[in-house]
């Protein structure tokens, strides 16, 4: 459930790319087995170019593997094979590194039931919002990431569409923060969620969180999911806490396996 949803949503964002922008970019979306595969091959961004789901409808073939090699050959890119722990082996991590995929290190998966989120103190504005304020909305995902601006035909493409809710949290009346659910299956993602260095501290995603939450569970989802980066000794993940805070608690790490060009 967790990979597969999260699959879904990697497969709409390319969907939702206008044709001149997947051209542009020579954006490729491949199922392979049970995995989605995105490839952005004029893209240097790992979370751009990644395989999420492999081995978990069946076994992960030599077949299956060259499959993803092939989608990336030539691209020059660094991409992730994002791999459940249900479906790692020993055979598995072998066959990855004989193909140029090293461990790299672990995102974390978090999962939470439908029970309300805690209320959060905050003086900013939260509002979900139409194509109108895409944009600014893509925008912020572009600083929060540092990405470059012209990436932000990405995620505008998915304002408005069936599933998708996003929102953005104002100050006053200037937008600094940004978060987006996606729906599918009685599953609720929240995905994408950034906010302006400016205004950090704040308050902004534990509030976007609990709203995203609150809608999921008036769309009658059973369940919401979420992922970030891994928390360590050497590297403190204030995105994980706000999760821990608004009720969701650790699925499992996933690790990365990432394939760096010559």
């Amino acid at each position: 459930m967790v990979e597969f949803v999260e699959g879904h949503a990697i497969a709409e964002m390319a969907q939702a790319m206008a044709p001149e922008v997947a051209a542009r970019y020579d954006v490729h979306l491949q199922w392979i087995g049970s995995a989605v595969a995105l490839a952005l091959r004029r893209v240097d961004v790992p979370m751009f170019n990644r395989v999420v789901g492999l081995g978990l409808r069946e076994p992960v073939t030599n077949a299956i593997l060259d499959a993803v090699v092939d989608l990336y050959h030539g691209a020059r890119v660094r991409y992730l094979v994002q791999i459940s722990p249900v479906a790692l082996s020993s055979d598995l991590h072998a066959q990855l590194e004989a193909r140029g995929l090293s461990r790299e290190d672990n995102w974390v998966q978090l999962i939470r039931g439908p029970e309300p989120p805690p209320a959060i103190r905050t003086g900013l504005r939260i509002e979900r919002i139409d194509a109108d304020a895409a944009e600014s909305l893509a925008a912020i995902l572009c600083i929060g990431f540092e990405l470059p601006r012209e990436y932000a035909v990405f995620f505008t493409g998915l304002v408005g569409r069936p599933r998708w809710r996003h929102y953005l949290a104002y100050d006053g009346e200037m937008p600094i923060a940004a978060g987006v659910l996606y729906v599918q299956d009685h599953v609720g993602y929240l995905a994408s969620a950034a906010t302006l260095p400016s205004h950090r501290r704040r308050g902004a995603q534990g509030a976007l969180m609990a709203q995203r939450i609150r809608d999921a569970m008036d769309l009658g989802c059973r369940y919401l999911v979420t992922e970030t980066v891994e928390e360590t000794t050497t590297y403190s993940n204030p995105s994980y806490h706000n999760m821990l805070r608004t009720g969701f608690r650790l699925a499992y790490p996933r690790p990365n396996y990432i394939y760096f060009p010559a």
